[in-house]
């Protein structure tokens, strides 16, 4: 009996450390150390892909075009002092553009006074280049005015711009250099123009550049046109050409003009004989390079020989040829003389001679021009396309100021020309 209360007791207690065992071991399987074990990632999370992000299109920035039409004066700037000889540039443009007239007045008092004019366009030049010693030291506005055909015009102004002739400004110096610190610049060799061969021609080379006329040993009188071809060669680009004269044999050379335009066989310059005493020159004309190079051209001992007499007469406004009431057939030359110390153009128009008052006829502008006429060739005119009939001639002489002398021919008559006969047929 007490044996078999141990075998139970001993089976009890067998069972119950099986059991404990068992459960110690299920309870470790299911819940396993945080330290060994991996965080599961759930299976069914969406990986998220870049966002799209927008493209910004940057908007341009549109760069404002320049009118091309437009009236502008460029130098002098009202904040400019100037003196001497001024070269006033700009622009004169139009549309339908005609003509510009440049005018000076003192500043503020709208008591416009004629500087120059022309009927050529100018874009980014000279307009004129202009004798500031000619008025009293002192503020002063300048005006440009460009004209179209219709007589409508734009206007640009410079306000109170200062002359001074009597106190020029002097330049500002630049302060000492220290040669130790501050070594000298090498200057370029394109900075000192260096003469090329002249040609054997020394007036022009045929077919290419020089003075073509007037020839050596020409006598000029009143305005004689210098043609000629002014440009640029192979491997030399073109920058200006200028125009100088001198006592024969002296290379005196003063400068008269200069210009940035190419001409081939055409008119370069006009030289005005009135404004030099008589006597022997020689002209210049030399053609500048952009690498500062440059051909120089000579005439040599052209004799100006004016009227001393007429040159010295003071303002003159004369017509001698054609007289009132010639017969004109083909072409007539208009000659005379057109003199004054302020001249700022002439122009020549003519009518028909219906008998009206001259304020009220239609004038026909024919040619106009900016130049002294000394007893000389005013104008050419072809009368090929003209109706016959009774014709009146009148010249304009227009003062720097305005003002302006009338002078007329009266009654020309214009007749067509004799036809040449047809050749009789020989038998």
């Amino acid at each position: 009996m007490r044996l078999s209360t141990r075998l139970f007791s001993l089976l009890l207690i067998a069972c119950l450390s099986v059991g404990v065992v068992a459960w110690t071991s299920h309870s470790t399987s299911a819940a396993p150390s945080s330290q060994d074990g991996d965080t599961p990632t759930p299976t069914d999370t969406l990986i998220p892909t870049d966002t799209p992000t927008a493209t910004i299109t940057p908007t341009p920035t549109i760069t404002p075009t320049k009118p091309a039409v437009r009236t502008e004066i460029t130098f002098p700037t009202s904040t400019d002092i100037t003196f001497g000889f001024l070269r006033i540039e700009g622009t004169a443009l139009i549309d339908n553009y005609r003509s510009y007239q440049l005018h000076i007045a003192p500043a503020n008092s709208e008591s416009w006074s004629w500087i120059a004019g022309g009927y050529g366009t100018v874009r980014d030049y000279a307009l004129t280049i202009f004798d500031t010693q000619q008025l009293a030291d002192g503020f002063y506005d300048l005006r440009l005015r460009s004209i179209n055909v219709f007589g409508n015009y734009n206007e640009s102004f410079v306000r109170g711009f200062e002359i001074r002739n009597t106190d020029p400004p002097t330049p500002t110096p630049e302060p000492p250099r220290d040669p130790l610190l501050t070594p000298l610049p090498t200057v370029s060799p394109l900075e000192t123009p260096t003469p090329t061969p002249t040609p054997v021609s020394e007036s022009f080379v045929p077919g290419g550049q020089g003075i073509y006329a007037p020839g050596n040993g020409a006598v000029l009188k009143s305005v004689q046109q210098v043609v000629g071809a002014a440009n640029g060669r192979q491997g030399k680009r073109f920058l200006r050409y200028e125009i100088y004269l001198s006592k024969a044999g002296m290379d005196d050379w003063q400068w008269l003009y200069a210009s940035q335009q190419q001409y081939f066989d055409s008119v370069i310059y006009r030289l005005d004989t009135s404004r030099v005493a008589n006597g022997t020159y020689d002209l210049r004309l030399r053609i500048v390079y952009q690498d500062s190079n440059y051909d120089e051209y000579f005439v040599r001992d052209l004799t100006i020989e004016n009227d001393p007499a007429l040159a010295a007469s003071g303002p003159t406004l004369r017509l001698t040829q054609p007289t009132s009431g010639s017969l004109l057939v083909g072409q007539v030359d208009i000659r005379g003389t057109l003199l004054h110390p302020r001249l700022a153009r002439w122009e020549l128009y003519w009518s028909p001679a219906d008998g009206r008052p001259d304020v009220q006829r239609d004038w026909l502008l024919l040619f106009t021009g900016d130049y002294q006429v000394l007893d000389n060739l005013i104008a050419r005119l072809d009368l090929g396309q003209v109706s016959p009939g009774r014709y009146d001639v009148r010249v304009r002489m227009v003062q720097q100021d305005g003002n302006y002398e009338d002078a007329f021919i009266r009654r020309l008559l214009v007749a067509l020309p004799t036809p040449t006969p047809p050749p009789s047929v020989h038998r």
